[in-house]
């Protein structure tokens, strides 16, 4: 920091912040969703990754993956599945067309992420 003092003469002064305090880098996280029907069962497959700064690109990511559906203006998660290798899969009953998607939440070390919708 510089500063004058009442002589006009100027001065350096380094100071150290001593205050303690933690805070948490996210890799940032990517949610897609995929989607086939076959008669009145839809398949969702979820791929989830996370940028991994040491890899220098993104990884695999076995997150808790919310499958969810679109009930009127609010979303209704069908079902939680753990991701293996990034990858999750789960089979819906539907006769009729509804629009799908997949969430996660945020850990400590990862953001949240959520995919586009699908409408199958």
């Amino acid at each position: 920091m510089e500063y004058v003092d009442a002589d006009y003469d100027t001065h350096w002064d380094a100071r150290t912040d001593k205050t303690k305090g933690y805070f948490y880098v996210r890799g940032k996280s990517y949610a897609s969703l995929a989607s086939k029907r076959s008669r009145s069962t839809v398949t969702l497959t979820s791929s989830t990754k996370v940028y991994n700064p040491e890899k220098y690109g993104k990884v695999s990511y076995n997150s808790k993956v919310k499958f969810q559906v679109k009930s009127g203006s609010k979303w209704k998660t069908l079902k939680t599945v753990t991701a293996k290798k990034g990858k999750a899969t789960y089979k819906v009953k539907s006769k009729s067309k509804k629009t799908y998607r997949v969430t996660f939440d945020q850990v400590s070390w990862a953001t949240g992420a959520t995919s586009k919708s699908v409408k199958r």
